[in-house]
């Protein structure tokens, strides 16, 4: 629809160019016809030396018509010129107005005030321009003024000039009847082009119009989208920050949890044999217990976790393994074939971390694994790829829980994926592009 209403405009910016141009066109060919007149009559009088008789009737001693046509000429041509200057505004407009109407005023003296239709192009240049209302008010008044002043030969009054009446005495009565006739069908196709003129200028007007309501319903309902996309996104940024807080929630203190409950159901079975190992034990899982509680105020202030802002993330993940091993007496092997530290950011180093954290978690609290195998490596296509496999009780048919869940999802957006198997113990696969760091470029 607005694509429509723009090539409209332009349809009507083009059809008011072909009738000013047309108006040029028909203008230069009356004066043309006036100056013919009156150099046709002048040379006519001479030849018949008439002139005492036609003097006597006119009471006024006309100009050379060579004179008067070269004038004319000269005059025409900068009406022309400054009627082809477009897109003026201000003072600029105003005072090319001004230079139109001297020219059309001193070529209808010229002419003694035979034709003034000169006029209706400045007044439709006034209209094609744009301009305050006040201004074009004020202009199309003054400009009115004179043409009626004009057109009423009220100046030819007091000027006592020649007009192409008195030189149609000249000719036989039929022949000036049929000059006169020709005379006024230019003054009417003139105005008729005028009007058109007109008509343009009010569509072109009449289309601007459209199309702002058009742009102003268009930014309405942009608005009102807007408003729409803004609650919306206030309820995401909600839900992704309760999502994280739970995540968050869930992999410290579920993680400490498992190694806290696993540690003291080893120290309940061993509490009668060696209590001396027991000691050790929970000495162990209080430390667990401590991290984990560290962890629960880091994530309440929505840090990382506490390990990867006092460690870097090679040191943070032996810490973790370390600590889970000996809490839960989990065997835990750990390879690591990439130089981690100082290669990540730290959305990257935390979503390594809480995968292996994850891992483990669900292997001891779910699988009841009592053997972890973590490897990390960069493959072929630069991607860090994490594996951790148990001997635990695996599942065939594994369902993804809020901890699995939002491993993936910490891992989506990084544009990684995330990767499981349950049919021989349980294994999980992530894998992540990595930005790699230099260290790990020269390697």
């Amino acid at each position: 629809m607005v694509r429509e209403k723009s090539d409209n405009s332009r349809a009507a910016l083009s059809g008011q160019s072909v009738l000013m141009e047309s108006m040029m066109h028909l203008n230069f060919w009356i004066l043309a016809f006036v100056l013919w007149i009156v150099f046709s009559a002048s040379s006519g009088i001479v030849h018949e030396r008439s002139a005492l008789s036609f003097l006597t009737q006119t009471e006024t001693i006309p100009a050379l018509p060579i004179n008067t046509i070269i004038a004319v000429a000269i005059l025409y041509l900068c009406l022309i010129l400054l009627l082809s200057i477009r897109d003026e505004k201000g003072l600029t407009l105003a005072f090319k107005l001004c230079l139109e109407t001297i020219c059309v005023i001193w070529i209808s003296e010229l002419i003694g005030f035979s034709y003034t239709g000169m006029f209706l192009m400045v007044f439709a240049d006034l209209i094609g321009n744009s301009m305050s209302r006040r201004d074009r008010t004020v202009a199309i008044i003054a400009l009115g003024i004179f043409y009626l002043v004009l057109d009423s030969s009220v100046l030819n009054f007091w000027l006592k000039r020649i007009s192409i009446d008195d030189y149609l005495i000249y000719y036989r009565t039929d022949y000036a009847g049929l000059i006169k006739g020709a005379l006024n069908i230019g003054r009417l196709l003139n105005t008729f082009l005028f009007i058109l003129y007109m008509l343009y200028q009010v569509r072109k007007h009449m289309n601007e119009n459209e199309r702002i309501m058009m742009l102003n319903k268009s930014l309405k309902e942009a608005n009102k989208k807007l408003e729409e996309y803004s609650r919306s996104s206030a309820l995401m940024a909600q839900t992704a920050e309760r999502n994280r807080l739970a995540r968050e929630i869930h992999d410290t203190i579920g993680h400490s949890l498992t190694g806290i409950v696993t540690g003291l159901d080893a120290c309940l079975m061993m509490f009668d044999k060696d209590r001396d190992l027991v000691k050790t034990q929970l000495t162990a899982i209080a430390e667990v217990a401590r991290t984990g509680m560290t962890d629960v105020r880091q994530s309440v202030k929505a840090l990382r976790p506490d390990a990867l802002e006092k460690l870097p993330l090679d040191e943070a993940i032996e810490k973790l393994i370390d600590e889970m091993g000996r809490s839960t007496g989990v065997n835990i092997n750990y390879h690591c074939s990439e130089k981690l530290s100082d290669s990540f950011d730290e959305n990257e180093e935390e979503t390594i971390y809480r995968t292996i954290q994850e891992s483990i978690t669900n292997a001891i609290s779910h699988g009841n694994a009592s053997n972890i195998n973590i490897d990390i490596k960069r493959s072929e296509d630069n991607q860090l790829t994490i594996d951790i496999s148990d001997n635990g009780s695996g599942n065939t048919n594994p369902k993804k829980g809020f901890g699995l869940t939002h491993m993936e999802e910490r891992l989506s957006m990084l544009g990684g994926s995330l990767h499981i198997d349950g049919n021989d113990g349980f294994t999980v696969r992530a894998q992540m592009p990595i930005r790699w760091g230099k260290e790990v470029k020269e390697q």
